[in-house]
């Protein structure tokens, strides 16, 4: 009985935890089921946010993240040689709405080379707040041609230091014309003297004539952003239009076939006189050389 009493409170405790691990086990099943159901809907939607993903737009820099630099946006698109010139009054339109005051079309070149291509270009010239807005609204016009950003540059002039340097020559430049002018109102100066001091005073007038001239146009370049869009044909698999891989294929054929033609019309004409001469030289022998009586055996 003693032995009885000792064992019951360890069964007591076995049962229990048998009949807890059950629970346990349930209850780790759902968590494992649950996190494998997130991960499958997190990779669903992963999935399907790449399945959806639209061409990724040119990169655009704001005004005020690098002030004093004045930037030049150039852009590639491709696309069919179809539509490129409706791509070009597409943009030149896209400017117009903008006003002359924010876009000015400054330049535009449309032209169809020799072997079929189309080498196509617009120079704008834009308000820097605008210019890459501007940039990402002509590559939607283009995506939507069936044409894509092939190449985009933004170069960057730090024009903003460049300024602040020549101001401080400039007045560097204007303290030694003051003193130069001072020195000219010196009475008495010698004939030598004065024509020295005037020659300073030019060539120091001349220099700051340069530096206002340079700041000016710095200037500009920080008002104006100059944009560069240049338009060229992609080439289909399958199609017929110039830029194709069939034309190309048919041109590459009809230029190999000229190519064996005409070699072989120069050949008929380097050797046709040679051949006639000799056909004359072997018909004038067969006519005139003395035939050979044939040799008759004795009998």
């Amino acid at each position: 009985m003693k032995i009885m009493k000792s064992t019951l409170p360890l069964a007591f405790l076995a049962i229990a935890a048998c009949s807890k691990s059950p629970v346990n086990d349930s209850q780790t099943s759902d968590t494992l089921s649950q996190q494998s159901l997130d991960v499958a809907q997190n990779a669903v939607a992963s999935d399907s946010m790449i399945a959806t993903a639209e061409p990724s737009p040119p990169p655009m820099l704001r005004a005020n993240v690098a002030p004093g630099v004045a930037f030049d946006y150039r852009y590639s698109f491709s696309l069919p040689a179809d539509r490129i010139s409706s791509a070009q009054e597409g943009h030149a339109a896209q400017c117009e709405r903008l006003g002359i005051v924010h876009c000015r079309v400054t330049g535009m070149e449309y032209s169809k080379t020799a072997d079929g291509g189309i080498k196509a270009s617009l120079a704008f010239k834009l308000d820097p707040a605008l210019a890459g807005s501007f940039a990402r609204d002509a590559t939607s016009l283009v995506e939507r041609a069936q044409g894509t950003l092939a190449e985009s540059q933004i170069n960057g002039e730090d024009v903003g230091s460049q300024i602040v340097a020549g101001d401080r020559t400039t007045t560097q430049l204007e303290a030694e014309l003051a003193k130069v002018d001072a020195q000219l109102k010196i009475p008495n100066l010698s004939k030598s003297v004065r024509s020295s001091l005037v020659q300073q005073g030019g060539q120091l007038r001349s220099q700051l004539r340069a530096l206002a001239g340079d700041r000016d146009s710095k200037v500009e370049s920080l008002a104006v952003t100059p944009v560069q869009f240049s338009y060229q044909a992609n080439e289909a698999i399958f199609g017929f239009d110039n830029q194709s891989p069939v034309q190309q294929a048919l041109r590459t054929s009809s230029s190999s076939f000229q190519s064996m033609l005409s070699f072989v019309i120069i050949a008929i004409g380097a050797l046709a006189p040679w051949a006639l001469l000799g056909g004359a030289v072997f018909w004038l022998a067969r006519r005139w050389w003395p035939k050979r009586s044939p040799v008759t055996a004795p009998e």
